[in-house]
């Protein structure tokens, strides 16, 4: 573990991978609703922090205002000779009132002091209640800051006295008097009646509340959003061939609903790819069949040209209707390739053969002897339909093969294509290739087996001449 964190590459490592997951997800609904989640989580839950610690400072600021009031009470009281009932009247409103235990008992048998000695206020936590006593020589200094705190200059001065009484009789608090004249209630003990957790911790209450809103939000977002994100994979699957997936769901909203008719479309697509099934096995067999007792009948003729034709064309029939079931299988995306390295060469002259071409029809002019890592039934239909094209559509001369390198051409003279090239790619295309001499379909099947290849099919027109280039890079 040492030496990973002694590797500065690991942390490069990391931070590309970090990159490269946020670039792949940041336009995914789910990864926006989490980051949206998380902002909105992280700045509710630190101004809710912030708000309770501050309140919590003002509290405890107010408490200590309360308790001093209150001992400002009992004081003042005390020098009116007022008995322990009319005093409790008056803390009543500070939610305080004279305990019924002594200091030296509440020190002896306290549960906690929630204070420290040179506190002015001494706090003692005893059977479930919190009694208040007053450190006179740590007051005065306390009551300063409150003052400063609360703006006020006279807090330290006691209540007006009555009429008949002369102001001289009560004069200022000063240090002297925290220090000598209030030791006499330094022994009282207040007992606070106040319920503290109500306003203590409401913002944690608040806090927590919220947080499980975010959470059950979020658990619900996904959930109602699962099948959104089922359904993208399985469309995924579906643009790739397979047609086992499965979308239904037993929810009523409208992703469920979306759901459910892409489970409908798929049920309809397999009874489609069924029926093309059945339909191609019986024709494949229907067409088998005569040409197999075609081929019967030839084999029984004489050594003659006219059993020789037979043969060649019950053959080609042969071969056309297995080129029937490749495309078929290129069309539906089932094709698997069987590579191996052949001549060029010799996949030009297979070409020729399913054609029954002579090879006078057309020059061929290669310097090296290439070399190509292809499915050899495949790639030979693919220059058979290129080949036929320059044939058929040739206006002059013999059309020509041109092996390079890393190329194979095929060019032939004509009329310039009155669209772009990539209108002819397409399936079903009468236009270059005229319905009374095929389907439409020979560069479609070439340009598609040339891709599956990794290889590209170009197109020129160069000087009246058309030149259609597999390219092997």
């Amino acid at each position: 573990m040492k030496k990973i964190l002694k590797n500065p590459n690991i942390f490069y490592l990391l931070e590309e991978l970090v990159i490269n997951w946020l670039i792949n997800k940041k336009d995914s609904i789910f990864f926006q609703i989490n980051l949206f989640f998380i902002f909105i989580f992280l700045v509710i839950n630190v101004l809710i922090i912030a708000q309770f610690l501050i309140d919590n400072k003002a509290y405890n600021v107010i408490q200590e205002k309360r308790y001093f009031d209150g001992f400002k009470i009992v004081f003042d009281s005390r020098r009116l000779d007022k008995n322990d009932d009319e005093i409790n009247n008056l803390l009543q409103a500070l939610d305080l009132k004279i305990g019924t235990i002594n200091l030296a008992e509440l020190k002896k048998y306290m549960e906690e002091k929630d204070s420290d000695d040179n506190d002015a206020i001494h706090i003692y936590l005893f059977k479930g209640q919190k009694y208040i006593n007053v450190r006179p020589p740590n007051l005065f200094n306390k009551l300063k800051e409150l003052n400063h705190s609360f703006g006020r200059e006279d807090f330290m001065r006691p209540p007006p006295p009555p009429d008949f009484i002369p102001n001289t009789m009560f004069p200022p608090l000063s240090r002297d008097f925290f220090e000598h004249d209030l030791n006499k209630i330094e022994n009282i003990v207040l007992l606070d009646t106040a319920d503290e957790k109500e306003s203590k911790y409401f913002w944690v209450i608040v806090l927590f509340t919220i947080d499980i809103l975010l959470i059950w939000f979020l658990l619900f977002s996904r959930k109602k959003l699962k099948p959104l994100f089922l359904l993208k994979e399985n469309m995924i699957k579906l643009s790739n061939g397979d047609l086992s997936i499965k979308t239904k769901t037993n929810g009523k909203d409208e992703i469920s609903q979306v759901a459910n008719e892409f489970e409908n479309a798929v049920k309809q697509l397999r009874q489609l790819r069924d029926s093309r099934d059945l339909f191609l096995r019986n024709i494949m067999h229907e067409l088998k069949t005569p040409i197999t007792k075609g081929k019967l009948v030839s084999d029984m003729y004489e050594d003659s040209e006219r059993k020789h034709i037979l043969i060649r064309v019950f053959q080609r029939l042969e071969y056309l209707l297995s080129e029937f079931a490749k495309i078929e299988e290129l069309t539906s995306g089932k094709i698997s390739l069987e590579k191996d390295n052949y001549h060029a060469i010799d996949l030009i002259e297979q070409a020729f053969d399913i054609l029954l071409l002579d090879s006078n029809k057309i020059d061929i002019d290669y310097d090296k002897d290439l070399f190509l890592n292809v499915d050899f039934e495949l790639f030979s239909i693919a220059l058979k339909n290129l080949i036929d094209n320059a044939i058929s559509y040739n206006t002059n001369g013999n059309p020509q093969i041109f092996i390079g390198e890393d190329f194979i051409k095929i060019v032939n003279k004509g009329e310039k294509l009155k669209k772009d090239i990539n209108e002819y790619y397409k399936p079903f295309n009468h236009e270059y290739e005229d319905s009374s001499v095929g389907l439409g379909l020979g560069l479609y099947v070439s340009n598609n087996i040339i891709k599956i290849h990794n290889f590209k099919l170009e197109y020129e027109y160069i000087d009246n001449y058309h030149n259609f280039v597999i390219k092997l890079n």
